[in-house]
This record gives C-alpha cells, sequence and structure tokens, in this order.
C-alpha cells in the first residue's frame, strides 16, 4: 500500500473512527485502527468489538499509488498528523517486511502494523433488521435530552444504555438510572407491524451525539436482534477534500429494559410554574453550601413562594426565596441538586413545570413549550 495524500484529508478521517478505539485493550490489535486503499477511497475502521466505526472519503487523482490494507496504532498515527504544518502532504507506505513509512516534508516516522485480516468486525456485507427512518436533527436531540440521565455504572446493565422503543410514526429514547427518567420523542417512519424495543450502549450513544448534526438530512436506522446499523454523509468542510461517509454500528444490550412508564407519576394535585433561568441559577448559588457528599437541597412550597434552602456539617446554611405560581398546601421536599440542575440544563423553554403529589413521592419536570420531552426526578428521604 502506498498513499500521498493531505494531511488534512487523512486526519479528517481518522477523527471520525479513533475515538472509540481504546487506548489499551486485550485485543493489541484493537488498540490499531484498520486502512484500506482502493483506487477510489480510503476507508478507515476501528472498533471495541462494541461499537464500529467505518469512515471513507473518495481519493484525490493520483493519491492511491498503490492498493492494499493493514492496521496501524490509531492513537499515534493521529498524533502524528496532528503534529504536521496545515497543508502538509502525507507519504504513506507499507513495506514489504510490514513496515510503515510516513514521510512528511523532512519529517519521517516508522510504525509497527499488525495484518488487517485479524482486524475483528462487527458488521455484516448485508444490513438486515427493521428499518426506520428520522431526520438527524431529531435523532441528534433525542440523545442530548436524555443521555444524562442513563447510569453509568450498575449491576442492572441494561440501565447503563439508552432505550429506543420504535413504532410506524414515532422514535422515542429513554434513559433512567434508578433516580432519575428522562424521555423524549420525534416524529419517524418504520416498517414495523408492532412495537420495538432495543438499548444502546452508554459508549455507542457518546459517539452518535458526537457524529450526528443538526442537519434536516433523512437518516435510516436498521435494527437487528443484537445490532443496530446507520450510515451518515458529513460534508466536508473543504472543497477541495469530499464528503466523509461514516457506517456506525453498535451492539445492542441484551436485557429487558424495565416498564418505564410505571415510574411516571400519574394524577399529581400540586402543579407549580417556575422561570426557568431564575430557579436553575438560584439553585446553583444555594447548592455551593450543600452536603459536599449528598448535594442535598430543600425546597419550601407557599403560596406563590418557593424558599430554597441547603446546609452542611460545617454549619453552613444558604437561602433564597423565588417568586412562583403555586396554589395548593406547604409542601417540603428535598432533592439531589445535581439531578434538578441536569434537567434544567436539558431545557430550552423559558417556564418550568412542576407537578407533585407527596413530599416523598416523584415528581414530573416538563417544559410547557415541549411536551415531547418528559423528566421524572425522585426526592431524597428526609
Amino acid at each position: 500500500m502506498h498513499l500521498k495524500i493531505a494531511k488534512e484529508s487523512l486526519l479528517n478521517v481518522l477523527s471520525h473512527v479513533v475515538g472509540v478505539v481504546e487506548r489499551r485493550h486485550t485485543l493489541n490489535i484493537l488498540s490499531n485502527v484498520k486502512i484500506t486503499a482502493t483506487q477510489q477511497a480510503l476507508t478507515i475502521t476501528g472498533s471495541d468489538l462494541e461499537v464500529e466505526l467505518v469512515a471513507s472519503v473518495p481519493f484525490a487523482e493520483g493519491a492511491c499509488l498503490k492498493t492494499g490494507e493493514t492496521t496501524l496504532p490509531a492513537r499515534k498515527i493521529m498524533d502524528i498528523c496532528k503534529s504536521l504544518p496545515s497543508a502538509a502532504l502525507v507519504d504513506l507506505q507499507i513495506t514489504d517486511d510490514l513496515r510503515c513509512i510516513l514521510k512528511s516534508g523532512s519529517s519521517r516516522f516508522v510504525l509497527g502494523t499488525l495484518p488487517a485480516e485479524d482486524y475483528p468486525l462487527l458488521s455484516t456485507d448485508g444490513v438486515q433488521g427493521s428499518r426506520v427512518e428520522v431526520a438527524q436533527k431529531s435523532l441528534k436531540r433525542l440523545f442530548e435530552k436524555t443521555a444524562f440521565a442513563m447510569a453509568v455504572q450498575d449491576v442492572r446493565f441494561y440501565l447503563t444504555g439508552t432505550l429506543l422503543e420504535i413504532d410506524a410514526t414515532q422514535l422515542r429514547a429513554v434513559a433512567v438510572d434508578g433516580h432519575r427518567l428522562a424521555l423524549a420523542e420525534t416524529v419517524a417512519q418504520s416498517n414495523l407491524d408492532q412495537p420495538l424495543q432495543a438499548i444502546i450502549p452508554r459508549k455507542a450513544v457518546g459517539e452518535l451525539q458526537r457524529l450526528l448534526s443538526l442537519d434536516e438530512q433523512p437518516l435510516v436506522l436498521f435494527i437487528g436482534r443484537e445490532l443496530l446499523n446507520i450510515s451518515i454523509n458529513i460534508p466536508s468542510r473543504d472543497k477541495e477534500q469530499g464528503d466523509v461517509t461514516v457506517r456506525f454500528t453498535t451492539k445492542l444490550i441484551d436485557g429487558k429494559f424495565p416498564d418505564y412508564k410505571r415510574v411516571i407519576p400519574r394524577g399529581g394535585d400540586k402543579h407549580v410554574t417556575l422561570a426557568h433561568d431564575v430557579f436553575k441559577q438560584s439553585l446553583q448559588r444555594v447548592a455551593i453550601l450543600s452536603n459536599e457528599k449528598l448535594r442535598g437541597v430543600f425546597l419550601n412550597f407557599y403560596t406563590d413562594t418557593l424558599k430554597l434552602r441547603a446546609n452542611n456539617p460545617e454549619q453552613d446554611e444558604a437561602s433564597e426565596d423565588l417568586m412562583i405560581q403555586y396554589d395548593h398546601d406547604t409542601l417540603e421536599m428535598s432533592f439531589n441538586a445535581q439531578y434538578l440542575l441536569d434537567v434544567l440544563n436539558v431545557l430550552d423553554g423559558d417556564d418550568v413545570r412542576m407537578t407533585m403529589s407527596e413530599a416523598n413521592q416523584s415528581v414530573l419536570v416538563q417544559d410547557p413549550a415541549y411536551p415531547d420531552q418528559t423528566y421524572v426526578v425522585m426526592p431524597m428521604r428526609v
């Protein structure tokens, strides 16, 4: 294999796959990326056996001097490309003794390789599964509005991902970690006769958030029993470089997601409407003096007034009063401030609506301007 390619073109393809590659893996070859060169295109593959990214870009004329494939250390090749001057030309060649010689200007690097045929792949030649079509912008929004509520480490492994629930006309994303729930939905088209559920791992959700743009371009998801596959076209910002096509494949979490609809409180009889920014800023201020470990903040609801209070073992105290719309019995609740702030950070409207029933029951948090988003936060036991 022998290539002469602009540094920006090589870096552009690499940057779309390198995030999924682990720095250290029990399989040494998975610290590498697989590079395949044909006369038409450069294709780079990165994988950790759970998520696989395959990025392709068309070659400029004469860029591929000799076709072939190999694997190279992902971080090293990425760092080398970043360190080269802008507009540099990269000469990359695999020698007969299977070493990679990379030259650019007066710089010369020699890298070890591993056989491309040993690189494990998730994707199959034929894309199979249920077909779902959704706007790229809408899919990105679903993950942005819910991903924060995924469990980080939990023996209930199915909570460490995001549930996608699909029917004929709707796509819904749900994340739960035992303390809170986040749900968002959007319009989608599918070939399903009955609803389908798929749990996407945490790392895959993060990679999708990075890859997806705010483009209205329609995306097609193929969801099988074990894998989810999406092809994403990423326009190049440089007219001299071709668009990058990324094929995203992830294993799905094999587990039964809990019935999240039972978690959403029904019949709450106490409603309060607060100004979003005022509430968020007040909560941030009061939480400064909360217990560093528990992050507990008291919310005392009175007629048209909310008192926020916090204290800690060092005898520090903070309080703040807000004007609100509330006309019910006095109510005191305690929350982990960070759980409330995480919800407020993803709400876009001017107001926040909270629906409550009792002091020890979960609270429904919604944005009146966006009824397709629903959040539930459990209070702390006082």
